[in-house]
């Protein structure tokens, strides 16, 4: 069990980071108003939940083994964090993370929902796969670990935005180590589901 909460935790803090600096432009946006974007971090954050796990529900269907091919799912978001963030043609980051536009006196609860979730597409490619390779049971633990991480993310970013010097170092080896974690975590749901073999015969 500890391991797999292990995993949920790699799972949700990779799909996070970039999250996590938006999440710190509403905060700072915000002021001391803090609570409709906390708010609307958790409602985002659970869509994108309840969207993988129905997914997943759907994906089990496959014969058994090619479950598995779902790994392929991070493993190349991993490779394509890889090219973003090593490639000699990257910028280094900056901004890119903040929110498009503001709203004066602080976004809304639902603006923040909205974005979490448009920003989702990597949470959605690595969940699903975490899901559908585990039983039932495991998928409810999974659930538990992220609700868990949602409140955790959230007072990690109050406290952070409180110290914006601490930013900085988050975001350079936070991305760096992010194509790592989500290419850890394909090659897990593969061989779970002992893919190789069923699949290719190996």
């Amino acid at each position: 069990m500890l391991s797999l909460a292990l995993l949920a935790i790699a799972a949700y803090a990779a799909t996070n980071i970039d999250n996590l600096f938006v999440l710190l432009a509403f905060l700072a946006e915000a002021g001391r108003e803090r609570r409709r974007v906390i708010a609307g971090q958790f409602a985002g954050s659970l869509v994108l939940v309840v969207a993988a796990i129905l997914l997943a529900a759907l994906l089990t269907r496959l014969p058994t083994g090619y479950v598995g091919l779902l790994g392929i799912l991070p493993i190349g978001v991993g490779l394509a964090k890889a090219w973003e963030r090593f490639s000699p043609s990257s910028a280094t980051p900056t901004s890119a993370s903040v929110p498009p536009a503001t709203v004066r006196g602080g976004s809304s609860w639902w603006t923040v929902a909205c974005v979490a979730v448009a920003n989702g597409s990597d949470n959605i490619a690595v969940y699903v796969p975490l899901y559908a390779s585990h039983s039932h049971a495991d998928g409810m633990f999974i659930s538990l670990v992220f609700v868990v991480m949602i409140g955790l993310w959230c007072l990690g970013a109050v406290w952070l935005v409180e110290h914006p010097l601490l930013g900085a170092p988050i975001r350079r080896y936070g991305t760096a180590l992010l194509p790592l974690i989500l290419l850890v975590i394909g090659v897990s749901v593969i061989v779970q589901n002992d893919t190789l073999p069923i699949v290719f015969g190996l």
